[in-house]
C-alpha cells in the first residue's frame, strides 16, 4: 500500500496525530436556568424567599401549641420524659458534678427518652391500628361467607321443598284412575 500522498490544505490546520481535540469550553451557568431565574425554579421567576423556622412556627397558630398535650402519646412520653430526666439530674449529682452539667445531663436525658418513648408509642400505634384493620377485613370476609352460607342453605331449602313437591304431584298422579288406565289397559 502507498503512503498517503495528499498535499495538506492551507486553510485547515494541521493536527498531528498525537495531540487530542481541544475539550469544548465550560458553560458559566447551569444547564437548567432560564433568563430572570436560578437553577431551583422552572417558571424563570426568581425564586422568593425561602420559609424560616418562625415563619413556619407563625402559620401553625395557637391552637397547635395550646391542645399539644391532647395528642395521643404525648402525655405518657413527657411524663416518662420528666422521670428520667429527674433520674439523670440526680445521676450527674450523686457523682458530684456540677450544677450546670447536671441539669444538662437532666434536659438531655428528658429529651432523648421523651422522643424514644414517643416513637416507640406511635410505633405500637400503627401496630394496633393495623391489627384492627385485618379485624375488620376478617370480619367483613366472615360476614360475607356466613351470608354465603346462609343463602345457599335457603336455595337447597327451596330446591328441596321444589323436589318434595313434584315427587308429592307424581305420587297423586301415580294413584289416580287415569295413571292406572294409561299403565294397564292397552287399546291395540
Amino acid at each position: 500500500m502507498a503512503d498517503d500522498t495528499r498535499q495538506p490544505d492551507a486553510s485547515q490546520p494541521s493536527q498531528s496525530p498525537q495531540s487530542p481535540p481541544p475539550p469544548p469550553p465550560h458553560p458559566k451557568t447551569p444547564a437548567n436556568t432560564m433568563p430572570g431565574g436560578s437553577a431551583h425554579t422552572a417558571g424563570g421567576t426568581p425564586a422568593e424567599s425561602e420559609l424560616s423556622y418562625v415563619d413556619v412556627v407563625r402559620t401553625l397558630g395557637p391552637e397547635y401549641y395550646l391542645n399539644f398535650h391532647k395528642r395521643p402519646c404525648v402525655r405518657d412520653s413527657q411524663l416518662t420524659g420528666i422521670a428520667a430526666g429527674f433520674v439523670g439530674g440526680s445521676v450527674g449529682a450523686i457523682v458530684r458534678r456540677p450544677v450546670s452539667v447536671c441539669s444538662n445531663w437532666a434536659v438531655l436525658s428528658w429529651v432523648g427518652v421523651s422522643c424514644a418513648s414517643y416513637q416507640y408509642c406511635q410505633y405500637v400505634r400503627s401496630k394496633e391500628k393495623d391489627g384492627m384493620r385485618m379485624a375488620r377485613e376478617l370480619m367483613d370476609k366472615k360476614r360475607v361467607s356466613v351470608e354465603a352460607k346462609r343463602e345457599a342453605r335457603k336455595r337447597a331449602q327451596q330446591e328441596q321443598l321444589r323436589v318434595e313437591e313434584e315427587r308429592r304431584a307424581e305420587d297423586a298422579r301415580r294413584k289416580s284412575w287415569g295413571y292406572w288406565l294409561e299403565k294397564n289397559v292397552r287399546f291395540w
